[in-house]
């Protein structure tokens, strides 16, 4: 089925294709917001022709990753708690 659109106002310049703008103010806020959404949607589209690019890692990549730093937090965890049991047998710490 077709859609049936009426015709705008008609502006002053003839062309009937945008009305024209109250006042300069309303014409550079106008453009303004334009320029913006142009600026907005040049990033989303660079975005997505970035995100097709990655290479992103295997299952098996995802797991020996996360055990690594799993591994290193408990690491960390236990040294942590060494050096704080050395600091309190010398009684440099409560």
């Amino acid at each position: 089925m077709k859609n049936i659109t009426t015709p705008g106002k008609a502006s002053a310049n003839g062309s009937g294709n945008k009305p024209e703008p109250k006042s300069k103010a309303a014409e550079s806020r106008a453009l303004a917001r334009e320029r913006r959404w142009r600026e907005l949607s040049s990033g989303f589209r660079a975005i997505v022709s970035e995100m097709k690019r990655v290479t992103w890692p295997s299952r098996e990549e995802w797991v020996s990753a996360t055990a690594v730093v799993v591994g290193l937090v408990v690491v960390v965890a236990l040294w942590t708690q060494f050096i704080s049991v050395i600091l309190k047998f010398v009684g440099i710490a409560k």
